[in-house]
């Protein structure tokens, strides 16, 4: 009688040795778990974050865009209104003038523009 209760003991023992060692390795990885989840929840909050910045960026493109389109339909509709072609035929030296100057204008904004991203893209060497 005493071998089995000895026995039972011995079993009760390792068993609750058993579930003692799970419950280590159970809580190990409940905290690895947990470790996860917070990171995941960081990642998610990081993309939402980028995500609206997106958002505010794209609409600010939007707007721009639609500002751009809009002075392109007013350009459109001054040539639409004036034939240019009758215009220069009657009046050359009239129309010669002004697409001269306006090339001319348009040349010295893009050479400053050239100019500007230049200087941003040279590095500045002191002479000694």
């Amino acid at each position: 009688m005493n071998q089995f209760f000895i026995g039972i003991i011995l079993l009760l023992g390792l068993g609750g040795y058993f579930i003692y060692q799970e419950n280590i390795t159970l809580k190990a990885n409940n905290m690895q778990l947990e470790l996860a989840v917070k990171e995941q929840q960081e990642a998610m909050a990081a993309l939402k974050e980028n995500f609206e910045k997106q958002g505010k960026a794209l609409q600010n493109q939007q707007r721009v865009n639609a500002q751009i389109e809009q002075e392109k339909a007013q350009y459109l509709a001054i040539f639409a209104k004036h034939n240019l072609n009758s215009l220069a035929v009657a009046k050359p030296g009239l129309i010669e003038l002004r697409f001269n100057k306006a090339s001319q204008a348009v040349f010295e904004g893009l050479e400053d523009d050239t100019q500007q991203i230049f200087e941003l893209d040279t590095p500045v060497i002191p002479n000694n």
